[in-house]
């Protein structure tokens, strides 16, 4: 059942890389995390008779949401860095990422089990709200994404400081 979640990120990947520089981290990140939340509330309410397409087809969506977050938020652990302090970001971004990972598994696998013994071992209805655990912690990172870096601004050719001056047409 993850197959489709993979196909969906790799499709968002080409789609928010080559538009980092256009919208910036934050837009991207943000669209990102909006589309992985609500593309996690149907499985909040899927149960047995559920059809396995259409969950699959939330998959898709689901990995084009959390796909598109990836690229822009490596972008912006490194934009203003020094030469000498990538590579210090380098590793604390894959630390980051591997000890989230984990943790967050580790968080809803606590959840879920804690909400099916409170549902006196009812799987479907532990899921569901495992599943609306894993929205709401989307909607915390839509929150987080806001302090995200936008869309960098360069000035104008006749700005610059350097810059040539303008050739203008003689208007005779």
């Amino acid at each position: 059942m993850l197959v489709p979640q993979g196909i969906g990120s790799v499709l968002s990947r080409t789609i928010a890389g080559s538009n980092i520089d256009k919208f910036g981290s934050r837009r991207i990140v943000l669209a990102g995390c909006v589309i992985g939340a609500a593309a996690t509330v149907p499985f909040a309410f899927a149960g047995p008779h559920t059809n396995s397409w259409l969950l699959a087809l939330w998959m898709v969506i689901r990995g084009f949401g959390l796909g598109a977050v990836t690229m822009p938020l490596m972008v912006a652990a490194y934009v203003g860095l020094d030469k000498e302090q990538i590579p210090h970001s380098s590793v604390l971004t894959r630390m980051a990422q591997q000890i989230g990972g984990s943790f967050g598994t580790a968080v809803l696998a606590v959840i879920l089990e804690g909400a099916i013994a409170a549902h006196h071992g009812s799987l479907a209805d532990g899921f569901h709200v495992a599943f609306w655990w894993s929205a709401g912690f989307s909607a915390v990172a839509v929150l987080l994404s806001l302090w995200l870096p936008g869309a960098q601004r360069t000035p104008p050719a006749e700005a610059a400081p350097d810059a040539q001056p303008a050739l203008v047409a003689n208007a005779d």
